[in-house]
């Protein structure tokens, strides 16, 4: 029978990470030497069988809905996470062939699980390391073992030299909660929670239609989107479709707008954009990656099953 663990409040869970939980480099040794683009081909093309499966789930991943109450999450001495029974599943998974088993925790076990996303406005996803693993440099590490905030500290920028650095704030630094020896159990405050789940069936899927759909009925923003991927540290393919939508969409409806202001009388332009600091300039681009061209041959549209036919 699973035994109840202690009792961790926040400040333990700030300043270690677990040692139950066992560290799971990507890619393992038993695919060393395959390319990384196979991998995730493979890994799209079997999407549809664990999409939204929670049979399967091998880790979780808590994110605040309002970015800003993270800080009660992190800082609330009267809140306490307690960690999951430990449940031995008896279904087997293996999303990238490497014949691994899942310890799976109880989610039920939480003290009260259902009160505490309610008051903190947070969210929660079953998902699968190896997708998560594969297409965030972030993920990759923590489930790796590394330090989150090292991770972040030392991430590459694909900004230009001359575009000042974003420091990240305390309440946006993952952490890794007490977890299950092969579960882990993440706290991610993404800096643009509407579009992370948009982001998580890219992953999965490959293909950018409900990224596109959402952005053309504004239920997300480009400027969101594009934090998470830098935050998440996601590839080279996402970012050029970032980058030929706002070269398509964004850039010339805000040269319009500077032409009309110029021609209303040189009026100093105002602007209600939270992240008016990331506009390019002409020529300028705050994320070059994103501005090349895909290779010959290669298409972001893939053959595997849209998310939305399940």
């Amino acid at each position: 029978m699973a035994r109840q663990q202690p009792t961790a409040g926040p400040s333990d869970v700030r300043t270690h990470q677990p040692s139950s939980f066992v560290p799971r480099p990507f890619p393992p040794p038993a695919l060393a030497g395959i390319p990384m683009e196979y991998i995730v081909d493979t890994l799209h093309t079997l999407a549809p069988s664990y999409w939204n499966n929670a049979e399967t789930s091998d880790c979780t991943i808590i994110f605040p809905i309002d970015a800003q109450r993270a800080q009660s999450f992190l800082h609330d001495s009267s809140i306490a996470i307690q960690t999951p029974h430990v449940e031995l599943s008896t279904n087997a998974h293996d999303p990238a062939g490497l014949g691994r088993r899942v310890t799976a925790p109880d989610l039920h076990s939480f003290a009260n699980p259902r009160m505490l996303m309610r008051t903190l406005s947070l969210a929660l996803h079953q998902l699968h390391v190896d997708y998560l693993s594969a297409q965030s440099t972030l993920l990759r590490g923590i489930f790796s073992g590394a330090s989150a905030l090292d991770l972040i500290s030392a991430a590459p920028t694909s900004a230009p030299p001359h575009t000042r650095p974003v420091p990240i704030p305390a309440a946006h630094r993952p952490r890794l909660l007490p977890s299950s020896p092969h579960h882990p159990v993440v706290f991610l405050p993404v800096p643009d929670p509407s579009s992370f789940h948009y982001l998580v069936t890219y992953m999965y899927f490959g293909v950018t239609d409900l990224i596109e759909d959402a952005l053309r009925r504004r239920v997300i923003r480009w400027e969101g989107l594009a934090r998470n991927v830098e935050y998440l540290g996601m590839g080279r393919d996402i970012k050029m479709f970032l980058g030929r939508w706002y070269h398509r969409w964004l850039r010339p409806a805000r040269q319009a707008q500077a032409a009309a202001l110029a021609a209303a009388g040189g009026a100093e332009q105002g602007s209600d954009d939270e992240y008016e600091d990331d506009e390019m300039e002409e020529g300028d681009a705050p994320h070059p990656p994103m501005l090349e061209e895909p290779p010959r041959g290669r298409s972001r549209d893939r053959s595997s099953s849209s998310p939305s036919s399940h």
